[in-house]
């Protein structure tokens, strides 16, 4: 199997298997299916821990707003805050914290089910961290989509059927498929298999060909896989040595400096030795009248 680096920016990297013999149209649709579903799944797992531990999100017209002050809103015959508390679900939990920002509602499940939903967000982020490439463990769409499965069981058991939780609640949106991302406003690397192109060794993997028509049929070999935007132009290449051989350079060359450092140094404490003031046989010479006397050798 030929092993693929996908790489988008320094965050968002995974490792991918694939064969020389898959197109070119075959592997985009593959690798741009699994950075959006890795990236789903980064959002639902930041979802899935702020509802465990701040509660359900208060609709749009609450959020900012402190509780205490909805008194003086109402008083006001403020138009936004009472339709906001007309759209304010059922409460549903059995403990209340403190919400800094009074975004979230506070009120959370009991600390067992807490627990189980940030263990699980905790282990989502760690399935799809960059670091999964320094441990040469690879993404699959099966792996992913398990992820999303166990979401659903425990949402599942903490909110049946979504009961108390706003149609706006993040994770529901995430887990109904009803995201509607802007690359601008979202700032998202989410792709588009129509606009997305893939380079190689600095080539354009162009559509319609085969992975093998570009580096021949080695199923060992493994390379570093980038994508841009239709008209994007070439990706930036990639550095000839790693991060961590440049930092092992620079802590070489730094010793080295070090130890010239020392050396120059102990050299001009040594210097005075060579001084007139130092030598052991200037009074002789004096005495014999054999100063300043110069030797010249035909």
């Amino acid at each position: 199997m030929v092993v693929l680096h996908f790489k988008k920016t320094d965050a968002n990297q995974f490792l991918y298997q694939t064969t020389t013999s898959v197109t070119i149209d075959d592997l985009t649709a593959e690798l741009v299916e699994l950075n959006n579903l890795r990236l789903k799944i980064d959002r639902a797992a930041m979802a899935l821990e702020d509802l465990a531990a701040k509660g359900p999100l208060k609709p749009e017209g609450l959020r900012g707003l402190n509780e205490n002050g909805y008194d003086e809103y109402l008083k006001a015959e403020d138009i936004t805050v009472t339709d906001g508390l007309k759209q304010m679900p059922p409460k549903v939990g059995t403990r209340k914290v403190d919400d800094q920002s009074h975004y979230r509602t506070g009120w959370v499940l009991s600390e067992e089910m807490t627990q189980k939903m940030l263990e699980q967000a905790t282990s989502m982020k760690t399935l799809i961290h960059k670091s999964s490439v320094d441990q040469k463990r690879y993404l699959s769409k099966e792996t992913l989509n398990e992820q999303l499965d166990i979401v659903r069981g425990l949402m599942m058991m903490a909110y049946p059927g979504f009961h108390g939780l706003g149609a706006w609640e993040p994770i529901w949106v995430i887990l109904e498929n009803q995201e509607a991302l802007d690359e601008k406003i979202n700032l998202t690397d989410d792709l588009e298999v129509d606009t997305t192109i893939l380079w190689c060794v600095n080539k354009e993997l162009q559509k319609g060909k085969k992975f093998s028509d570009y580096f021949g049929t080695n199923e060992k070999s493994k390379m570093v896989v980038k994508a841009t935007k239709k008209g994007g132009g070439a990706p930036q290449r990639e550095p000839m040595i790693d991060d961590e051989t440049h930092k092992k350079m620079l802590s070489f060359y730094h010793k080295k400096q070090e130890e010239s450092k020392q050396f120059d140094e102990q050299e001009n404490d040594d210097q005075c030795l060579n001084s007139a003031w130092a030598d052991n046989n200037q009074l002789k010479r004096q005495l014999h009248g054999q100063n300043g006397i110069q030797w010249k050798f035909k």
